[in-house]
This record gives structure tokens, C-alpha cells and sequence, in this order.
């Protein structure tokens, strides 16, 4: 009789107990459930504070448009202090015309596939490219005539490329180091000719496997420096920093390499400084769309060059040599095929301090 009353005790005390953790976890669970719901950007705010005022933000929002309705709710994204883990959906810069010309956003008018510059208000649009063509946006792009939505409207970019224009250098307008119509400011060597396509500079090796470099006539000292381009493969390239602005004198600056390396295995982004090979090398291959436009970044200061490419940071390297010189455009045809071909559209500098 005692023995069935102690045991019926136990019973009842493991239910409540177990009823108590049931409930525990059921509001945990409600909570965290409705704390994942879409509400605005409260929750992208903790971190991207900029986006508060940010054009492209603001308008959406207006318009019940919130961040995880393009981004996706992006949970682990949201949750992850370290900063390593990527929202759900992101757009190359090859996407965004695709991303925004949905049926239930901006659909293009006439039967169109992708909402164009005829469904805006065209003299609003004319005045616009007049304002602007040739000139830096403050989202640090340029206006052509293949902009993208984000070109030109808002600053819609959280990229460590944008994060290198900050610290304790004055702050400076990029300024266009290629016009997008003539070469003007810029002189060659080699055996490569150079010419300006739709906006673009373009070239293709020399017969024989002969390369050339495109310099700017000007010598620059400390600056910030994005250039963006697209290749045909395989085909070796690269942009040289802080050049004699001769090809067979070059060895005193440091090229950032456009390549596929087997041997040393290294990728686009990789630095080589002449006489000493790979200073740094970029074995993410990745981090490259081949099929479309890619940026790379750097940050050239005293000795010291800092890379990225595509928002993502390769590494430093220290250099020593010249502290002033030339940027160049480089291409070779040693492994390059009848299409090799490398395109530039923006070649865009931002002086900086001289270092002590």
C-alpha cells in the first residue's frame, strides 16, 4: 500500500515536471518563431545601421518591401556574430536586372524581359545621364549606357570594397581615371593594341604571344584604387601598381595577377612582385564570376598593399621600392587562345595621405 503511494507520487511529480519543460520549450519556441518573422528591418539594423537611411532601403520599405523579402530571412545569417555566414539570397551584380524585373516589382513594359531605361520617365532619365555620364556616383559607380538598377540608385552595396574608402585618410571623391570614350590620359608599350569599345577598354594579345601594357600617363603615391573588368579564358592579365610606365622597367612596382595558376596553384586577386614571384596568393577561385564583371580593389600605402577582390579581401603584402608610379593595365598571349580577350569599364582612383 505504501509502496503503490510513493510510486504514484513519483508519477505525478515527473508529469508536472515534464508539463513545466513542455511549456519552457513551447513559448522558447514561440518566441524564437516570431522573433524569425518578417517585421520590417529591425533585425538588419543591429548590424547594417546604414541601411536606415540608405535610398534603396527606405523606398522599398515604404512600400511594405522589406529586406528578407529579397534576401530571404537569412536565420543563420542573422544570428551569426562572426560575420562569416552569407544571407540566403544574394545578387551578382550579373542578377540585379533579372532580380527587379519580377512581375510582382517592376515589370518591364512592352513585353519586355528586363525593366529598361524606356519604362522610365525618359527626359527625367536623359537629364540624369547628362548630369552624370563620366562622373562617380556616391555609391562610388560609374553611369554607362548597361547600368544596372544599382548604379544608380541608392548605395545598395555592404562590400569590404566600400569599407576600404574609411579610416584616418581625408576623405576624397573617386575620380574616373578612364573617360569611358577615348584613351586619353592613358599611353602604351608592347606589342598589344588597345582600343575603346561601347565604353570599354579592350584588348586582345599581340601576335605570336605578345603582350603590352596600358599605363596612365600620370604617377600616383598613396591611393585606393577599383578596377572592373571582364575576360574571355584562359588568359593572363593583370594591373600594375606603381609602374615606370615601360614595360621591360615595370619590375619596380607589383602586378595584381587576372589568371588561373596551376603551378604555384593561385587564383584572380594574387599579387606578383618581379624577381620574387607570388608575395600573396589568392586560393579562392570563387571568389571570380567568369561570366560576368568582376571589381578589384586596392588600397596602395607607403609599403604596404592591401587587396580585395569583389568585396572579399585577399590578404597584404609589404613592397618595398618606388613610392610613386603609374598604373597599368597588363596583358600577355603566352597562354592565351584566338578569343582571349580582357575588357575594362571602370578604372577608378582615390588619393589618399602620404604615410609618414
Amino acid at each position: 500500500m505504501h509502496l503503490n503511494k510513493r510510486t504514484n507520487l513519483y508519477l505525478a511529480g515527473g508529469v508536472i515536471i515534464f508539463a513545466a519543460f513542455v511549456c519552457v520549450f513551447t513559448v522558447g519556441f514561440a518566441r524564437e518563431s516570431q522573433a524569425e518573422k518578417s517585421d520590417g528591418n529591425s533585425k538588419c539594423y543591429v548590424c547594417h545601421a546604414a541601411m536606415k537611411t540608405e535610398e534603396l532601403t527606405v523606398n522599398h520599405l515604404a512600400m511594405g518591401v522589406a529586406c528578407d523579402q529579397c534576401h530571404g530571412l537569412s536565420t543563420e545569417h542573422m544570428h551569426d556574430e562572426m560575420l562569416m555566414t552569407k544571407p540566403d539570397l544574394l545578387f551578382g551584380r550579373s542578377e540585379v536586372r533579372a532580380m527587379c524585373s519580377n512581375s510582382s516589382c517592376h515589370k518591364p513594359g512592352g513585353g519586355g524581359s528586363f525593366y529598361s531605361l524606356e519604362d522610365h520617365d525618359s527626359k527625367a532619365v536623359e537629364e540624369f545621364i547628362k548630369n552624370w555620364r563620366g562622373r562617380i556616383r556616391p555609391n562610388g559607380r560609374a553611369v554607362t549606357h548597361d547600368s544596372v538598377c544599382t548604379d544608380c540608385h541608392g548605395t545598395h552595396n555592404v562590400t569590404k570594397a566600400i569599407e576600404i574608402q574609411t579610416g584616418n585618410e581625408q576623405p576624397v571623391e573617386w575620380a574616373a581615371v578612364f573617360n569611358g570614350s577615348d584613351l586619353t590620359g592613358w599611353q602604351s608599350s608592347g606589342d598589344v593594341s588597345w582600343t575603346v569599345k561601347r565604353g570599354r577598354i579592350v584588348a586582345a594579345p599581340g601576335a605570336g604571344g605578345k603582350s603590352g601594357v596600358l599605363w596612365t600617363k600620370d604617377e600616383y603615391e598613396d591611393y585606393l584604387l577599383a578596377v572592373t573588368f571582364q575576360a574571355s579564358w584562359p588568359i593572363h592579365a593583370g594591373i600594375w601598381l606603381r609602374g615606370t610606365g615601360h614595360q621591360q622597367g615595370a619590375e619596380k612596382g607589383v602586378r595584381i595577377e587576372i589568371f588561373d595558376s596551376g603551378k604555384p596553384m593561385a587564383f584572380t586577386g594574387s599579387v606578383m612582385v618581379p624577381g620574387k614571384g607570388l608575395a600573396l596568393a589568392n586560393l579562392r577561385e570563387d571568389l571570380l564570376d567568369k561570366e560576368s564583371w568582376n571589381t578589384l580593389s586596392a588600397k596602395v600605402q607607403g609599403d604596404r598593399i592591401q587587396v580585395w577582390l569583389n568585396g572579399e579581401e585577399i590578404g597584404v603584402v609589404r613592397a618595398a621600392g618606388g613610392t610613386k608610379g603609374k598604373i597599368g593595365i597588363y596583358i600577355e598571349g603566352k597562354t592565351a587562345s584566338r578569343s582571349t580577350e580582357l575588357q575594362v569599364r571602370e578604372v577608378q582612383i582615390q588619393k589618399l595621405r602620404k604615410t609618414e
